[in-house]
Order: C-alpha cells, then structure tokens, then sequence
C-alpha cells in the first residue's frame, strides 16, 4: 500500500507539471501556478454554466429525470474520453518504463497508481458536468435524503465503466500499434468521426429551439435512446428519483465490477503490452544527406523535413487532434452555414435588416478563432524530446528546421480556411470587402498562431517530458496561442464594429506583418539545446 500511495502521489504531481513547478524557480513558479489557476478557473466556470444551462433547458421543456441520466452519461462518458487520450502514455509508451520497472514495487502497485490517475481525471470531468446539473434538479424538484446520498454516489461510481472500456480499448489499440503502423490513423479517425456526430447531432437537437413541443418530444426519445443504450444511467436515475435501492446497487455493481475486471486484465498485459511497444522500430528510413528510399521520395531536405513533421503529427492522435482540431471544426462550421443555406433553415432574410450588416461584420472573425487556438507548432519543437541532438545537428540552418515546422502547420491550416471562406462566401450575400476579410482574416490569424507558437517553443522547448500530453496539452506556448488568439478575435470583432470591414482588413494585415517579423526573429535566433 505504501508504494501504491507514493507512486499516486508522483502520478497526480506530475499529472500538470505541478511536482517540477514546485521545484523550480520560485518566481516562475508563482507565476506558472496563477496562469494555470486562472486558466483551471476559467474551465470550471464555464463548464458550470454550459452544464446548468443545458439542466435549466431539460427543466424548462418539462423533463426534470432527464437531467440526472444526462448528467451521469455525459459527465462519465467526457471523462472517459479525456482519460482515453491520456492512457497511451501513462499505461503504455511512456518514457520511463524501463526506470519504473526497475523501482522495487510490485507491477500491480505501478498499474493501480496510473489508473488511478486516470480515474482522478475522470471524476474531475465528470464532476464538471454532473455537480452543476444535480444542483439544477435539486432547484427545480424534491429530494430526499436518499436521493442526496445517491447522487454523491453516482458522482464517484459514474466513471468506472466507460473508464473502463476506455481502457480496454487503449489496451487492444497499444497492442496492435506495436505491429500495425497505421493504428493511429484509426484513432485519428474514429475521433474525429465522434467529434462530428455529436456536432451535427447537437445542431439538429438546436434546429428545433424556436418549438418547445418539438423539443419536448424530441428530448423525451433522445431520453429513451439515451437509457436503453446506456441502462447503468437509467438505474442511477431510478435510485435518485425513487429511492429505488435495487436499481442504484445494480448500478454500483457494474462500475465496481468492471473496473476490477480491467485492473486484473491491466495488470496481466501490463509488462507484455509495453515490451511490444519498446521493441518495435520505424520501419522506414530518414537522411538529411539525400540517402534512403524516404529522402529520394522528399528531394530537399526542407521536404524531408516537414515528411518527418507529418509523420510525427499523424503518428501521435492526441497531439493531432490538440493542434488540428480548430481547422476541422471551421470546416464543419462553412459546411453547416452551405447546407443550411441550401435546404433554407439558414437566411440572412429572418433576421432583423439591421443584424444583417453585423453578420458580415464579425463572420470573417468567426472563421478566424477557429485558426487562431489551432497550432502544430506550439509543440513542435518540445516533441524533438531526446531525439533533438538529430535537429540540432542537422547538415541545414536552424532556419530550415523551423521553417519546415512552421510551414507543416500552414500547409494544413491554409487549405481548411480556404475552402471554408469560399463555401461562406457563395452562400451568403456578402458584398466585396467582406468577401476579402473572409479570406484575409483567418489567414492572419493562421500565420499568428504558427509563429507565435513556434517562436515560444524554440525559445523555450521542453525536452524532459515523459509522455506526449506534456507539451501538447500543458506546454506553456500552447496556452499562451489559445488565449492570445481569443484576444485576437475580441480585439479584431471590436475593429469591425466600429472601424468596419475596412477595420477587419487593416487589422489581418497588421497581424500577419507582425507575424512574418516574428518568424523572422526566431528563425535567426535559432534553436534552443
């Protein structure tokens, strides 16, 4: 037991750098913790507020019930999900497994610590998305003492079984990684197919907003739907409504049941999974010096780099998916505005004569805040890890190895807001300056947000993480590019409003002139050791 809680202890420290913040300098480290307090703050707030909103709706449209089924479903399925991206990492191919096996601990102790992280992240999530939505049920209906006690309860239960199966599916998808080199294509793709089935499906259920009966109904099957795939959150509703013992211990049963089951099959496939994944080797080829089947294919060594760049991207599903995901979903925000226009639930004509004009307006910066919170390269640098003696010795300048990563993160992001402005743009009724900005506003932002990244991770990289989701997710550059790209956006909406689209257009080209100057400092301070 000691060496489980002491191993926990270094896992929830090291789980947002907060063991090495606290180690290092005293000043960076005051300040490392209050931007990340700040940022946890600001998570907190608005997840209570999209989570009560949507429990007010449910309340509103006469389906008080469906709160705590919603509530259970999604806040254990979110953290699941969260956990899921996480797993390969913490359970398999992270960095230290050679130095952790070595500790004289028992290889139950090691798996149970890392699930249990896993599952600390899991019920923070879930406690996001449920706390706000009992509170609401709570308000709107009577509770007993019982149904109190079994929502604190499903709180904690929730989590385990799609942690659960979220951990066995990393389990199968580690394995066949190990000998199937495209396996995290398919991660790519069943995620993003996920990510836009719960788009599209939450526009259909908005499309209905403007009839309460309509959305009653609707509400009452999704409702129904919702509990005969997931029963486990319909019993966790009758223990809550009707104080149904029964029903909520089946509930706990399940959870308890399955979590068991996967920390045994964990800990058989633990060692076998990991030694698969340390023994296996790239099976293609990289030379700077025009050597190799890979590099005749590239031609240059700026091609072979940014092939190497790709392959890293599309090779690591969660640094994909936290520096692509904007260019995805701007995407599917101009595909929805032409399907709309086209079957007629979307018209600049329903709405007030006087809001049209402010469409215009602020759409090109709509588009622009999906680029702007989207970089490969706030991390780019950092993920050299401790292969960076091969960049920093590279037969090329600095500049070409930084220009390689900037320009893989342009080649992506260029070709999604293109398409996106020119499906806007023959949608809607946009005079000739807005057409513009809608291509010259996302374009600046895209350009900002890859030099901005680019330049703090090379100025500052971080070579000594353990597992990817270090720099992808907690790097210091990537959460300096989503805020300084939402600033971007509130700044260049408030220029159009008052300096219209002119604003806009003056605005996207004073951002992408600071930001080839800010390329340009970087590539000629260079790399960092």
């Amino acid at each position: 037991m000691r060496s489980f809680i002491l191993l926990l202890k270094i896992q929830l420290l090291g789980l947002f750098g907060i063991n090495k913040t606290l180690h290092a300098d005293p000043a960076k480290a005051r300040r490392t913790l209050a931007l990340a307090a700040l940022a946890v703050a600001a998570i907190v707030l608005f997840a209570a507020a999209y989570s009560s909103g949507v429990a007010q709706a449910l309340v509103e449209m006469g389906l008080p019930e469906a709160v705590l089924l919603v509530a259970v479903l999604v806040g254990a399925v979110a953290g699941a999900v969260a956990a899921f991206l996480k797993t390969n990492g913490v359970l398999f191919g992270f960095k230290d497994y050679d130095l952790v096996m070595s500790l004289p601990v028992p290889t139950s102790s090691v798996v149970l610590s890392r699930i249990a992280s896993l599952y600390a992240m899991s019920l923070a999530f879930g406690l996001l998305a449920m706390v706000p939505a009992f509170a609401v049920y709570a308000a709107n209906a009577s509770v007993t003492a019982v149904g109190v006690a079994c929502m604190a309860l499903s709180a904690v239960l929730a989590p385990l079984l799609p942690l659960a199966a979220a951990i066995v599916l990393a389990v199968l998808i580690a394995a066949v990684s190990a000998r199937f080199k495209h396996a995290n294509v398919v991660v790519i793709v069943l995620t993003l197919a996920a990510m836009l089935a719960a788009v599209f499906g939450s526009l259909a259920f908005s499309s209905q907003a403007d009839d309460m009966a309509a959305m009653t109904v609707l509400g009452t099957e999704l409702v129904s739907q919702l509990a005969a795939v997931f029963p486990p959150a319909a019993w966790a509703t009758a223990g809550i409504v009707k104080g149904d013992l029964a029903a909520f211990l089946a509930f706990a049963a399940v959870n308890l049941v399955a979590a068991g089951a996967v920390l045994a099959l964990v800990v058989r496939l633990f060692v076998p999974v990991n030694s698969l994944l340390m023994s296996s080797r790239p099976r293609g080829t990289f030379s700077f010096d025009g050597k190799g089947a890979a590099a005749a294919k590239a031609g240059s060594p700026l091609r072979a780099l940014m092939a190497k760049e790709a392959r890293l991207l599309v090779a690591t599903p969660i640094y994909f998916m936290n520096a692509c995901i904007g260019y995805v979903l701007v995407l599917v925000a101009a595909i929805a505005v032409a399907a709309g226009t086209l079957t007629g639930a979307l018209s600049l004509d329903l709405l007030p004569p006087e809001l049209v004009p402010v469409i215009g307006l602020v759409l090109p910066w709509g588009l622009a805040f999906f680029c702007s919170i989207s970089s490969t390269t706030a991390a780019s640098v950092s993920l050299e890890g401790s292969s960076r003696w091969l960049m920093l010795t590279a037969p090329v300048p600095a500049s070409t190895v930084l220009w390689s990563k900037a320009a893989v993160n342009l080649a992506i992001g260029l070709p999604f807001l293109l398409v996106s402005a020119v499906l806007v743009a023959v949608s809607l009724p946009l005079d000739a300056l807005s057409v513009a900005a809608l291509f010259a506003v996302p374009s600046a932002s895209c350009l900002l947000a890859t030099s901005l990244g680019l330049a703090l991770d090379a100025r500052r990289p971080r070579y000594d993480w353990t597992t990817v989701y270090e720099p992808v997710k907690r790097g210091m550059p990537v959460l300096v590019v989503v805020f300084a790209g939402m600033g971007l956006v509130a700044a260049g909406m408030a220029a159009a409003l008052f300096l219209g689209q002119a604003g806009s257009l003056l605005a996207a080209c004073a951002v992408a002139a600071a930001s080839v100057a800010l390329y340009r400092s970087t590539a000629k301070r260079g790399l960092s050791a």
